[in-house]
């Protein structure tokens, strides 16, 4: 059975949607990985008349895709006018782009599905920590604005009076940015999926694919065995686990996290800070899910362990403190998880080189609900109509 780790406050109360593989299995496309682009993929695959099996080591959501913020942010983990300087002024508009692509397609999933997520587009806040910071986030907001994306300066008065409290000067607000329970939503998708005719198998940790040919894909299992025509990985952090390919490509870092009780409505969007390290939000139930400070220790937060790191963790408690509001609120889950991480920074999806009966979704680097979603549907529509813009732009080539 699962081994829960430390359960996240979005997982409370989940338990398993399905059993063990055992046996033989017979599908067009086997899926791997029970996360968002998992789950995309599946649900893609499956509404174009496909027969699908979806394989989890775990269950569903149960790793990163159920242990992050909820956050739907655009771009990448990078501040715009930095993605511009390494990626070039076209390229770095067209990333962007995906993002906010990736934000609608989830946005019309949850209506199109009745999902019960807490959805909520407020936008999101990235506010500056120091002087640096502030340059960086005044010429990201110029960029952004002048290739076509909202954005708005926030300073003096227009700043809300708890940023401006806790030390903080000016941010900068994106208001096509929105935020959900992410678990909710990944199994809310899975669940539609199961409905649509996909074989799901949790708690069947894949051991070996074999994917030697077009039209010809194994995943294995001390279980059992999947035959099917194509394999799709969307493993994310432990992707060179299954597919050499990947392990020099993709490093598994830890996140920490952790929530508290319902507390007194001080933040009306997800918020970024330290360039991204340090990040929170307030639910529609007023608890506060706050996460980051990876950057104190970067050697320790290497790895797949979902362990808890007492020193990030005592001092994110510490920043709560930095509102006054928050001062007695108290603390009810601490979790950790496990993110993948590029070497590039950008998402790898695409055929896997040296596997042709196998295509990949990883290395998210942080911004899974930024781009998964529409990473999981575009390998379907690899399979479909042999190409999609996303994974021309992401291709796992690129490495070669």
């Amino acid at each position: 059975m699962t081994d829960p780790g430390t359960v996240p406050y979005w997982l409370d109360g989940a338990g398993p949607m399905a059993g063990q593989l055992a046996g033989a299995v017979e599908a067009d496309v086997v899926v791997v990985g029970a996360g968002l682009c998992g789950a995309s993929a599946v649900l893609a695959a499956a509404e174009a008349g496909l027969r699908v099996a979806w394989v989890e080591g775990r269950r569903v959501s149960w790793g990163a895709s159920g242990r992050n913020a909820g956050f739907l942010l655009q771009g990448t983990a990078e501040r715009y006018a930095r993605a511009v300087s390494m990626m070039g002024r076209e390229r770095a508009r067209r990333v962007h782009a995906f993002s906010l692509e990736n934000h609608e397609g989830m946005a019309s999933t949850v209506a199109r599905l009745g999902l019960d997520c807490g959805y909520q587009r407020r936008g999101s806040l990235q506010l500056a920590g120091s002087a640096a910071e502030e340059g960086e986030l005044l010429e990201s907001a110029e960029l952004l604005t002048a290739d076509g994306f909202a954005a708005t300066v926030l300073s003096g008065d227009a700043l809300p009076a708890c940023y401006r409290e806790a030390g903080f000067q000016l941010g900068v607000h994106l208001p096509a940015d929105g935020e959900l329970q992410p678990a909710h939503f990944v199994r809310g998708v899975a669940a539609a999926a199961v409905a649509r005719g996909v074989q799901l198998y949790e708690d069947s940790p894949v051991t070996g694919i074999d994917a030697p040919a077009p039209g010809e894909a194994h995943v294995h299992t001390a279980g059992g065995v999947v035959h099917a025509s194509l394999a799709i990985v969307c493993t994310n952090a432990r992707a060179g686990e299954l597919l050499p390919f990947f392990a020099d490509k993709v490093d598994p870092v830890r996140g920490q996290m952790l929530a508290t009780a319902p507390a007194p409505l001080l933040f009306d969007c997800p918020v970024y800070a330290d360039h991204g390290f340090d990040y929170w939000r307030q639910d529609e139930h007023g608890r506060i899910a706050l996460g980051g400070w990876r950057n104190l220790d970067p050697d320790a937060e290497r790895g797949t362990d979902e362990h808890l790191h007492p020193g990030i963790q005592a001092r994110m408690t510490t920043f709560l403190h930095r509102f006054p509001a928050l001062r007695s609120v108290p603390v009810t889950h601490r979790w950790s998880g496990t993110m993948g991480f590029s070497r590039d920074g950008l998402p790898i999806c695409g055929p896997v080189p040296g596997l042709p009966g196998a295509l990949a979704a990883v290395g998210f680097t942080g911004h899974g609900f930024g781009f998964a979603w529409l990473a999981g549907k575009s390998l379907v529509d690899v399979v479909l109509e042999g190409r999609s813009d996303f994974t021309d732009t992401f291709s796992p080539r690129r490495f070669l």
